[in-house]
């Protein structure tokens, strides 16, 4: 029966990955008949097992619990997630429109003009840049645009991208996963103080995706040359890669083992965007015809005809980057009361409903369209020129939008069902004392289903101390040790997660390509999710 309960709770995993694995659907639809399979399963669970005033933990829906459960993740996927998505790629759109990121091509050509090292910087250093201020998908499609801009496969950018975000977003938006996973076991392990508990979780979580971490540039450049028919690509990088991985590794280990979670990604990602910056810069121009980037005659004599330079083709980037950190967490005096303005209520009709929040001037995806439309003015863009873009932007990315919401209804049903803590307590049950190895696990099927790192950890946060609690009763360590497991299996998710595949889909322009980009993602997953989990045991 517990084996059963097992599989009934696992079946709309299971059919996403026979979707986009085997029969290879387009991301949107492969989600709709999820959500579809999870709002049916639950309401039967509901009447055969006697829905949400039922004792069992699988206990299922009534019809209007599905709904509303439903339409809670209808509107938490639009506000903020799509809404982040598509202003952050109305700015990308704009700058292509306004001819910026011809300049911005120019600039990052003039900084190195080794293919290797450009994936490096926009993949791996500004994409973890933007993981550590804002999160929400923009470290895949803001990169994985530029670099499709740049010259880049568009395929082999979006996978680049999934790639270098495998484990930032532990700690990425200045740490909120992890401070939000403390907050939810301050009691258990904190001793009331949400700020010790996410401390305490932040050292064994980077010490576990350290690894991975590491490994991740090597990757990245052996991927480029896999992409481009090359051979050995990692001659004449292994310096530079060093440096990539190293700069964010160290850093990012003694801010999480000796600081906090805030400061993780942060100072991580900015040392590493940096170094990477500056080695690039002081090594000598690439001569090898075989990864030599360089601007044809044509681009070249083209800029002239552009009537700004390129300080102000960066400016919707730089002024992106001032909003989001000067109203973060980084900034109590700022972040106070832009906060303050929101809308909170609730939309499931059934016991215990989360709080729907709509902030609306402090989250990121109004501060990046702000940032858009100064920028396009800025670019000498005008309004209609700007409405013209932001509409084609709405129109190319509604399937990756569609796609999203329907993942994040998955979600909210599958959480409200008890099908997703099932799926996590009877993992344990089955495994019993093997089960801290897998306790990564449950936070990539987190993730994988939410979409989100904090979600993984909202959802299996407290549940994974209550397993600890019946594997070694009072083991505060062990409490620990599997909350820090959880939010780094949270960040390996990301690599299949159908709302990064999707958003990754939008960023490059293709549509129905999911099940090919997971494809190509899932072996990382599988290979970084091992790491993981030996290191969950060793720790």
């Amino acid at each position: 029966m517990m084996f059963l309960n097992f599989l009934l709770a696992l079946l709309p995993i299971i059919w996403l990955f026979i979707a986009f694995l085997g029969l290879k659907m387009p991301g949107y639809l492969g989600c709709l008949i999820a959500l579809l399979i999870a709002i049916v399963e639950s309401i039967v669970l509901g009447m055969v097992n006697g829905g949400t005033s039922s004792e069992l933990m699988l206990h299922g829906l009534n019809f209007s619990e599905a709904m509303t459960a439903t339409l809670e993740g209808v509107l938490g996927a639009v506000f903020p997630i799509a809404i982040i998505i598509i202003a952050a790629m109305f700015t990308y759109n704009l700058c292509v429109e306004t001819r910026a990121m011809d300049r911005i091509k120019k600039m990052m050509t003039s900084v190195t003009n080794d293919k290797r090292m450009l994936v490096l910087i926009l993949a791996w250093g500004f994409g973890g840049f933007m993981e550590a201020v804002a999160g929400f998908g923009t470290a895949v499609a803001i990169p994985a645009a530029m670099m499709v801009a740049v010259g880049f496969d568009p395929m082999f950018s979006a996978v680049a991208c999934l790639l270098t975000n495998a484990c930032n977003p532990t700690f990425g938006s200045i740490g909120i996963p992890t401070t939000t996973a403390g907050g939810l076991v301050a009691d258990i392990i904190g001793g009331g103080d949400a700020s010790v508990a996410s401390a305490l979780i932040a050292g064994p979580a980077i010490n576990m995706l350290a690894i991975p971490a590491f490994l991740s540039p090597f990757l990245v450049v052996l991927l480029t040359g896999k992409a481009m028919g090359k051979k050995n690509p990692l001659k004449g990088m292994l310096p530079f890669t060093l440096i990539a991985a190293l700069t964010y590794v160290v850093p990012a280990m003694l801010i999480g083992n000796f600081v906090g979670a805030e400061f993780v990604d942060l100072v991580g990602n900015t040392l590493s965007l940096v170094a990477m910056i500056a080695a690039a810069k002081l090594m000598p121009p690439c001569t090898d015809p075989e990864w030599k980037m360089d601007l044809s005659v044509e681009e070249d004599a083209g800029l002239n005809s552009i009537k700004f330079g390129t300080a102000t083709a960066w400016v919707p980037y730089i002024l992106m980057l001032v909003l989001l950190i000067g109203t973060s967490k980084l900034v109590p005096v700022l972040n106070a009361p832009v906060n303050a303005v929101k809308s909170v209520f609730e939309v499931y009709s059934g016991p215990n409903p989360g709080k729907v929040s709509f902030s609306w001037f402090g989250n990121a995806g109004f501060l990046i369209l702000i940032s858009g439309i100064i920028g396009g003015l800025c670019q000498h863009a005008s309004p209609a020129t700007m409405g013209k873009v932001l509409v084609s932007t709405c129109k190319k990315m509604w399937k990756a939008i569609a796609t999203i919401v329907f993942i994040i209804a998955v979600a909210k049903v599958m959480g409200y069902s008890g099908m997703t803590t099932s799926i996590a307590y009877l993992l344990a049950e089955l495994t019993g004392g093997f089960y801290a190895a897998l306790a990564p696990v449950v936070g990539i099927i987190g993730t994988f289903v939410t979409g989100s790192t904090t979600s993984s950890g909202v959802l299996f946060a407290k549940m994974q101390t209550e397993v600890a609690e019946m594997i070694r009763a009072g083991d505060t360590p062990l409490k620990v040790s599997l909350v820090a497991a959880n939010m780094a299996g949270g960040a390996i998710g990301k690599l299949i997660s159908p709302q990064s595949i999707a958003v990754a889909c939008a960023a490059i322009g293709l549509e129905g390509v999911d099940g090919k980009i997971m494809r190509k993602t899932v072996g990382y997953c599988v290979a970084f999710g091992v790491i993981v989990c030996i290191m969950s045991v060793i720790l």
